[in-house]
C-alpha cells in the first residue's frame, strides 16, 4: 500500500503506481470522486493531493498549462515531495510546494516526446537523436530526473526552493538503490534495445529540464546548462536541459533526521 509520511516540513510521498489510475485529468486534486469511493488500498494519499493542489495553483492558474496536462505519466512512478507551512488562523498544514524525482528509466524519455513540447533549437535528445551523448551525459548511462519544482507565490523567496531541492537529491544520494525500480526482464531488455546500456545502475547523474528564466536558481545547486540539447518549447515556456552529478552516500536505513534537507522517510 502507498502511503505518505510527514516529517513536519516535508511530506514524502514514494511511487503510487496503480493508485494514480484513479486520477481524473480533466479534474482539480480536490475533486477526485474515483479516490473518494476508492477503499484505502487503492486510494490516492493526501500527500499527493497536496502536491497536485500546490502544481495546479502554480502551473496551470499562474502559467496557464492545461489541467488535463499538468498530471503525466511520470507521476506515478515518481517520488514526491511536499512542502508544508503552519497557518494558526487555519490551525492546519498548508501545502505550499512540491518537487518530484522520475527515477530510470522512466526519466530517459526525450523531452521532445512531452506533452506540448515543441524543440525551437535542435539538440541532441530530440527524437532518436536523445542516443547521441552530450557534454554530461554519454547516452547509456542511467539518470533521474528532477522535476516539477513549484512554490506557491506568497512562499517564495523564503528558503522553499532550497527545501525541496535538498530534500530530493538528498534522499537519492542516500538511498541510491531506491532510484532504480524493480523491472521485470522485459523492461530491462527495452532499456537494453534503447540504447541505455546494458548496466542500468544509477550512478548519481541527475538531469534537470529548467524552464530558462530559473537556470540561475538551479545553478546554486550545482546543475550545469547543456548547450547541446537545445531549447524547446513546453507549454508555451522554454526549456533547457541541465545535469549534476550528485556524490552518493547510501545508507541501508531510513533517515530519522526531521531537519528541513532531511525530511523522514519509510523504508
Amino acid at each position: 500500500m502507498a502511503r505518505s509520511t510527514g516529517s513536519g516540513f516535508v511530506d514524502f510521498i514514494p511511487p503510487l503506481h496503480e493508485c494514480l489510475d484513479l486520477y481524473d485529468r480533466t479534474k482539480p486534486s480536490t475533486e477526485q470522486p474515483k479516490n473518494d469511493a476508492a477503499d484505502r488500498t487503492k486510494a490516492i494519499p493526501k500527500g499527493f493531493i497536496d502536491a497536485m493542489t500546490v502544481r495546479r495553483e502554480v502551473f496551470v492558474d499562474e502559467q496557464h498549462v492545461p489541467l488535463e496536462n499538468e498530471l503525466d505519466d511520470d507521476d506515478s512512478k515518481s517520488y514526491h515531495w511536499v512542502a508544508y507551512a503552519s497557518e494558526a488562523y487555519k490551525g492546519s498544514l498548508t501545502p505550499i510546494g512540491t518537487i518530484r524525482l522520475v527515477p530510470p528509466p522512466y526519466s530517459h524519455s526525450p523531452h521532445s516526446a512531452s506533452a506540448g513540447a515543441q524543440p525551437k533549437t535542435a539538440g541532441v535528445l530530440n527524437g532518436d537523436a536523445r542516443r547521441d551523448s552530450t557534454f554530461a551525459h554519454d547516452g547509456k548511462e542511467a539518470y533521474i530526473k528532477l522535476g516539477r519544482m513549484a512554490v506557491i507565490p506568497r512562499y517564495r523567496k523564503q528558503g522553499i526552493s532550497k527545501l525541496l531541492i535538498n530534500s530530493a537529491l538528498d534522499y537519492a544520494a542516500e538511498f541510491p538503490h531506491r532510484m532504480m525500480p524493480y523491472l521485470e526482464s522485459t523492461a530491462i531488455e527495452a532499456v537494453k534495445v534503447a540504447g541505455f546500456g546494458a548496466a542500468i545502475e544509477w550512478k548519481g547523474l541527475v538531469l534537470l529540464h529548467a524552464q530558462v528564466g530559473v537556470q540561475k536558481l538551479y545553478r546554486k545547486y550545482g546543475f550545469e546548462t547543456d548547450e547541446s540539447m537545445g531549447v524547446w518549447d513546453e507549454e508555451g515556456i522554454d526549456h533547457v536541459g541541465m545535469w549534476r552529478r550528485l556524490e552518493l552516500r547510501p545508507t541501508r536505513k531510513p533517515s530519522l533526521s526531521k531537519t528541513a534537507s532531511s525530511p523522514e522517510v519509510s523504508p
